[in-house]
């Protein structure tokens, strides 16, 4: 199990400052989940993607994945959803030339429980083109669990992958976000484990009644045992990426302190492992 950073949590910074603020945890942060808009800022500047390439593997990161806001599901607006498969498939060139496994997704643009069956079945054809597209550029698409998309719930997430049927379709777990929907994480990880090639952590104190009132914390400070979903993905012998996931200057101290944490945690874990 390694651990990376989600970049879309230092939107404001270039790749470059984040790659230096990363540099003196290079024991412990072994990779960056690069934001889309961070590479087309890093290409704006520099050039062409070998260079982006280079700096991160100078520094010892590797690139679990690239992460977009697509969703598949938008179809009665044309344009918009052409914007987003070409989107996605520059994202698809961008992973190959990375030599980044994956690109994340979304399902759906709203509750898996309010999604009409047309939107469904028009969502999973979708899928299923652009997952032979990704086939042609040798990388996974990884549909991120999350509330409030067709990936919300356990029987959701395991007919949206049943449905889609293709071997490119991954999942990205992410406990926190089931956590929304009192969704138990552990029972999902435990459904849906053989579809899951990336893992978000992170954590809050929830409101569950006004869900934007969610107050970040440490990964280890909140409402979601990310301890037993450690253990479990250890358990498991995952040896993917986690990516600690906070935004913006509310979540800063609370990356920080994960940090340490994850640092703790792993060491204590090596000495008994030791024993």
């Amino acid at each position: 199990m390694k651990l990376s950073l989600c970049t879309t949590g230092f939107k404001e910074w270039d790749i470059d400052e984040i790659v230096k603020w990363v540099a003196p945890m290079n024991q412990d942060v072994k990779g960056l989940e690069l934001w889309s808009k961070h590479i087309e800022r890093f290409q704006e500047k520099h050039g062409p993607l070998d260079k982006l390439a280079k700096l991160l593997e100078s520094n010892g990161l590797q690139i679990p994945s690239i992460s977009a806001y697509t969703t598949f599901s938008k179809l009665w607006n044309r344009e918009q959803h052409l914007n987003e498969v070409n989107q996605a498939k520059k994202l698809l060139d961008a992973a190959h030339q990375l030599n980044c496994p994956l690109i994340r997704t979304f399902a759906g643009h709203v509750a898996s429980r309010n999604a009409s069956p047309e939107q469904w079945s028009e969502t999973v054809t979708e899928f299923q083109k652009f997952a032979e597209t990704a086939d042609l550029y040798d990388v996974d698409v990884a549909i991120e669990i999350h509330y409030d998309s067709f990936a919300d719930t356990a029987q959701a997430i395991q007919k949206l992958v049943e449905d889609i049927n293709h071997p490119r379709i991954k999942l990205i777990y992410d406990g926190a976000n089931l956590y929304v929907d009192q969704e138990d994480p552990m029972q999902i990880l435990d459904t849906v484990y053989s579809h899951i090639s990336h893992v978000h952590l992170k954590n809050y104190k929830y409101n569950l009644k006004e869900r934007y009132k969610n107050t970040p914390v440490a990964i280890f400070d909140g409402d979601v045992d990310n301890v037993a979903i450690i253990e479990e993905l250890k358990r498991r012998q995952y040896s993917g990426f986690v990516s600690l996931e906070y935004f913006g200057k509310e979540g800063f101290p609370s990356l920080r302190t994960s940090l340490e944490q994850w640092k703790e945690y792993m060491t204590a874990d090596s000495k008994i492992r030791s024993i």
